[in-house]
């Protein structure tokens, strides 16, 4: 398949589902899944009669998420739950903060040279390095323009509407709700693979014509699609990179251990790499049973997570093309983190991660859920930026 990032551009607010926290009251994730953009497609082509066709296209064409940014050409990430910021003056440096920065390398050679037998003169605490104050988790999304770095946040909007009776279509008396929904002041970027042209034409004109998101016929989700300038750094160099930085924050601990006596070794063995949740993952045991932890195999070979950073969430949402709620399942949120270690060298098992970052794991990954990407760039930020 071939891939291309995509710019997504509101003409009107937006609204995609989430688990409701009141009936009355209906909230919005601050991201598009790609299944409101396969909800379009499905709609547009029963709209204009080709209904034996939607099978064919859905399979033809997968969905990542799309993420706010303030440039259509400039890539949207999540922040990984690894990621901190000072407690005290959170945000960049560009942005006037004491900067973000991320732990994951320092937490993976500090937890794998305890495995080891390494003691350590003090225990590990990330400080933030101007003021010397806590650093917490930060969450959410963030771009990169040259050398700035910046947070992105989304703008709502909230309206109140008149519920219609279930059984005379008309308003109903001292019946109101509120729509929370995203304000049209930025693009949101994702990636999109397809078979050919011709099914992605038919995504152009499905989301510009029937809209994306919920209350599309009450004038949301009105939008414009071109091709993105985006471009990402490929799954070979994210690895090569991932583990040239941890072999260096490595070796600092290493020697920091040596100091009190510890004798363990100056670089890591075997290869290391990550698999980071752009969106929510629904996983599960051998057993069938509801998980967070993620398992892969890779090359005949299955590999537990020598470290990992998650945390629980339900999934839910609407079908667009059957008019019924989708199953709500416990899942794994986004930002989660999972590190696997393995003795095959970065040339084996490079082309198995390509596959796996393109098919996404868990359960529903058509939907856009278990989108990943491997070896998060952010990982790379262990000074603060």
């Amino acid at each position: 398949m071939r891939e291309v990032f995509i710019a997504l551009e509101p003409e009107s607010p937006l609204r995609t589902g989430k688990v409701k926290p009141k009936s009355d009251y209906l909230d919005t994730l601050p991201y598009l899944r790609g299944s409101v953009l396969r909800g379009a497609i499905a709609e547009w082509l029963k709209v204009n009669g080709r209904e034996g066709e939607i099978e064919k296209f859905v399979q033809s064409i997968r969905l990542g998420n799309l993420f706010p940014s303030s440039d259509g050409d400039i890539i949207p990430l999540p922040f990984p739950m690894t990621a901190i910021e000072c407690k005290t003056q959170g945000g960049f440096l560009c942005e006037g903060g004491h900067g973000i920065r991320d732990s994951l390398l320092i937490a993976i050679a500090y937890t794998e040279l305890k495995k080891l037998g390494a003691i350590f003169p003090v225990p590990m605490s990330l400080r933030c390095r101007k003021c010397k104050g806590r650093m917490e988790r930060v969450s959410g999304f963030y771009t990169q323009k040259g050398d700035c770095w910046q947070k992105v946040s989304v703008e709502l909007a909230m309206q109140t509407k008149v519920a219609l009776s279930r059984y005379r279509r008309a308003s109903q008396e001292q019946m109101l709700y509120r729509v929370i929904a995203l304000r049209p002041k930025q693009a949101f970027v994702g990636r999109v693979r397809f078979e050919d042209e011709d099914a992605f034409s038919v995504l152009c004109e499905a989301v510009e014509n029937m809209g994306v998101g919920a209350l599309t016929t009450r004038g949301f989700g009105k939008v414009k699609l071109r091709k993105s300038k985006a471009s990402l750094m490929g799954v070979s160099e994210r690895l090569r990179q991932f583990n040239e930085k941890l072999e260096k924050v490595w070796f600092d601990l290493a020697d920091l251990a040596k100091q009190v006596g510890s004798q363990v070794p100056d670089k890591p063995v075997g290869t290391y790499f990550s698999v980071d949740l752009l969106s929510p993952a629904i996983l599960h045991d051998e057993n069938g049973l509801p998980t967070l932890k993620l398992k892969l195999l890779l090359n005949g070979q299955l590999l537990e997570p020598v470290f990992w950073s998650t945390q629980p969430e339900f999934v839910g949402g609407w079908s667009t093309a059957w008019g019924l709620p989708k199953p709500t399942s416990l899942g794994a949120a986004m930002g989660s983190v999972y590190v696997f270690r393995t003795e095959q060298t970065v040339d084996e098992i490079v082309e198995k991660l390509e596959t796996l970052e393109a098919n996404g794991v868990g359960e529903r990954t058509d939907e856009g859920l278990g989108e990943i990407l491997v070896c998060h760039p952010f990982h790379l930020e262990v000074e603060q930026t």
